[in-house]
């Protein structure tokens, strides 16, 4: 991670939680518990990390975790039929949503049309 010129580089918190892997928070608990490198104030409202720092403190965790595996790719299930009706006729509807082939639930009732006004009450009836 050094330079072989000797200047100091320093690093913004994006690539800090890409080197480490921490989040925002994670980082912040660690250094109240003095166990992450304090940032460095580069300018008025900015602050960044010194590579060093950062390099010697992922060095004292050990090894880099492994990556992880990649994982396979999901195949798409095919539609169920629906009760009294063969998958060959859910097939010959393609522009079909899924959502409306296949319902396990009944239908809710609908609400009234018409809302109930009391007495006294003032009703919007745009």
């Amino acid at each position: 991670m050094g330079h072989d010129d000797g200047l100091e580089r320093f690093l913004g918190w994006r690539q800090v939680r890409q080197l480490t892997g921490l989040g925002r928070t994670t980082a912040w608990r660690l250094r109240q518990a003095g166990d992450f490198p304090d940032p460095v104030p580069i300018s008025p409202g900015r602050v960044a990390w010194r590579e060093r720092d950062i390099a010697r403190w992922t060095a004292s965790r050990g090894a880099a975790p492994a990556p992880a595996p990649a994982t396979p790719p999901i195949r798409p299930t095919p539609p169920r039929p629906q009760e009294g009706r063969s998958l060959s006729a859910l097939t010959a509807q393609p522009n079909r949503p899924a959502s409306l082939i296949v319902s396990k639930t009944p239908p809710r009732p609908r609400r009234r049309t018409s809302p109930v006004i009391a007495e006294g009450q003032l009703g919007f009836d745009f």
